[in-house]
C-alpha cells in the first residue's frame, strides 16, 4: 500500500534511527500514482472522457429560454381619427363628437397602447438527422478516449522503464563500490607490510610512494562512485514523487534525509535469453504503438465522414411555447416546428474538402503499414542486441573470473618476494577494470531484457 502522493510508501522498510529502505517495486508503485507525466497522461485520458460525453450530449433536444421585456417612455401605438381618415370635414366632425362624448363618458379621443409588455418563451429541437455528424462525431470521441488510455499506458509504461533502468545503475555503481572498498581493505593490508619491508631495507621507497598514490586514486574514484550514487537516487526519488530532504534539520517522518533513504537492490540474476523469447508479431500486435496507428486511420475515416454530412440535408422538430403581454391582456400559446435545411451552394467546396481529406487517409494508411514494418524490424533488432548484451555479460564474467584470479595469484607472488609492487598494481588495475566491466555488463542485459519484454517505440522516428 502506498502513502499519499509525494510522501515516502508505507510498505518501505524503516531501519535504525529513521532510515528508510526501498525497493524496486516499491518505486515503480509510487510513481505510478505521483509521477507528474503519468498523472498528466491521466488528466489528459479524463478530458476524453468528458469530450466523449459532450459528444454525447448531441443526440439530445437542445433547449433553449427566452425572455424580453420593455418600456416606453411614449406609447408605440398612438392613433386617433385623423389618423385614419385624413384631414377632412368628416374626420373633424368626428373627431369633435369623440372629443365631447370622450369628456362626458371618459373615452380618450385618441388610442395608445404598448408603451409596455414582456415576453417568456421556450423553444426545445431535436434534431433528426444531420448528414451523420453526430454518430460519426460520437465515434470520434469514442477513439480520442481510446488513444488517450493507450497514450497513458505508454507514458506509464516509459516512465517506469527509465525509473527502472536509473535504478539497476545506481546498483551497478554499487557493485563498483565493493570492488573500490575491497581494493582499499586490501590495499591497507599491503601498506603495512611494504612500509615494513621499506624499513627493513628490503623493498625501495618508490614501492611505498606507488602503492600511496594508487590508494590515493582508489579512495578518489570511490567518492566519485558515491556522488554519483546520491544524484541518481535523488533522480530516482524525483521521478517516483517521493519526497526528499537535502538537510537533516528539516527532514521528517514524510521527507526523510536524503542520506536516510537506502535502496534495496537485492534481486534475482537475469535468465539466458531464450527465457524471454517471444514471436515477434505477437509482441508487435500487442503494442500500444501499433494500436494507434490503427486508431489514426480510423479518427481520418470517420473525418471524412464528417465533412461529406456538412453537404448532406439537416432534419429537425421541435416544439416552442410562449406567454406574452403587449396590450395589456396576457397570451400563451405553443407551436410545433419542423426544419430542413439543405446545402446548395457548398456542394463543390464539401467536395474538394472530402478529397483532401481522402488524402490524409491514405496518407495514415501508407505510414501504418511503413510504421508496422518498422516496429517488426525494432523488436527483431531488440533480440539481437539481448543476445549481444547476454554474449558480454558471459565475456566480462569470464574476464572478471580470470582477473580475480590473476589479482589472487599476484598477491601471493609479491608477499613471497617474486614480483614488484608494480607487478601487483597491475594486477589490482586488472581487476577493478574487469569488476568495473561486469557490472555494466550486467546493468546492459538487464535494461536489454526490460526494452525487449516492453518495448518503448517512437512513432514519429
Amino acid at each position: 500500500m502506498l502513502g499519499a502522493a509525494g510522501t515516502v510508501p508505507e510498505a518501505a522498510a524503516q531501519g535504525a534511527e529513521g532510515a528508510v529502505v526501498l525497493t524496486l517495486d516499491e518505486c515503480l508503485r509510487a510513481a505510478g500514482e505521483s509521477n507528474a507525466d503519468i498523472r498528466g497522461a491521466a488528466l489528459d485520458l479524463r478530458a476524453a472522457e468528458l469530450q466523449r460525453e459532450e459528444a454525447f450530449a448531441e443526440y439530445f433536444p437542445r433547449v433553449s429560454a427566452t425572455g424580453f421585456g420593455f418600456y416606453s417612455l411614449n406609447p408605440l401605438l398612438d392613433i386617433g381619427i385623423k389618423d385614419i381618415l385624413g384631414d377632412n370635414e368628416l374626420s373633424n366632425n368626428l373627431q369633435d363628437l369623440i372629443t365631447t362624448a370622450g369628456a362626458e363618458f371618459g373615452i380618450p379621443p385618441r388610442y395608445t397602447a404598448m408603451q409596455h409588455g414582456y415576453l417568456l418563451g421556450v423553444v426545445a429541437m431535436q434534431p433528426l438527422y444531420a448528414g451523420g455528424r453526430i454518430v460519426n462525431g460520437n465515434r470520434l470521441a469514442e477513439l480520442g478516449v481510446k488513444a488517450a488510455g493507450l497514450s497513458a499506458d505508454m507514458q506509464k509504461r516509459k516512465t517506469l522503464q527509465g525509473i527502472e533502468q536509473a535504478w539497476w545503475q545506481a546498483a551497478s555503481l554499487e557493485d563498483k563500490k565493493v570492488t573500490l572498498e575491497r581494493v582499499i581493505s586490501i590495499m591497507e593490508e599491503l601498506k603495512s607490510s611494504v612500509d615494513a619491508a621499506v624499513g627493513a631495507g628490503l623493498a625501495a621507497e618508490t614501492d611505498a610512494l606507488q602503492l600511496e598514490l594508487r590508494s590515493s586514486e582508489t579512495r578518489a574514484a570511490l567518492r566519485q562512485v558515491e556522488s554519483g550514487q546520491k544524484l541518481i537516487k535523488m533522480s530516482i526519488l524525483n521521478s517516483a514523487g517521493i519526497e526528499y530532504s537535502l538537510l537533516r534539520s528539516l527532514s521528517d517522518e514524510d521527507r526523510p534525509y536524503i542520506d536516510d533513504i537506502s535502496l534495496d537492490f537485492s534481486s534475482d540474476e537475469p535468465l539466458s535469453p531464450e527465457h524471454y523469447r517471444k514471436d515477434e508479431q505477437e509482441i508487435v500486435s500487442s503494442l500500444a504503438e501499433r494500436q494507434l496507428l490503427d486508431l489514426q486511420v480510423d479518427a481520418n475515416r470517420l473525418q471524412k465522414k464528417m465533412a461529406l454530412g456538412e453537404a448532406l440535408p439537416q432534419v429537425a422538430v421541435g416544439v416552442a411555447a410562449g406567454y406574452s403581454d403587449f396590450l395589456g391582456r396576457g397570451r400563451a400559446d405553443a407551436l410545433a416546428v419542423a426544419t430542413i435545411s439543405i446545402p446548395l451552394s457548398d456542394w463543390g467546396k464539401t467536395s474538394k474538402k472530402v478529397q483532401r481529406l481522402q488524402t490524409q487517409v491514405q496518407k495514415a494508411e501508407e505510414q501504418r503499414d511503413y510504421l508496422d514494418r518498422q516496429l517488426s524490424l525494432k523488436v527483431a533488432s531488440l533480440w539481437v542486441e539481448l543476445e549481444a548484451r547476454y554474449d558480454a555479460l558471459l565475456n566480462s564474467e569470464e574476464s572478471l573470473d580470470i582477473a580475480t584470479r590473476l589479482f589472487e595469484v599476484a598477491r601471493q607472488n609479491y608477499a613471497a618476494g617474486l614480483i614488484g609492487i608494480s607487478d601487483l598494481l597491475t594486477a589490482e588495475a586488472s581487476y577493478r577494470q574487469a569488476a568495473s566491466e561486469r557490472a555494466d555488463a550486467l546493468i546492459a542485459y538487464r535494461n536489454a531484457v526490460k526494452a525487449y519484454q516492453e518495448p518503448v517505440v517512437s512513432l514519429t522516428s
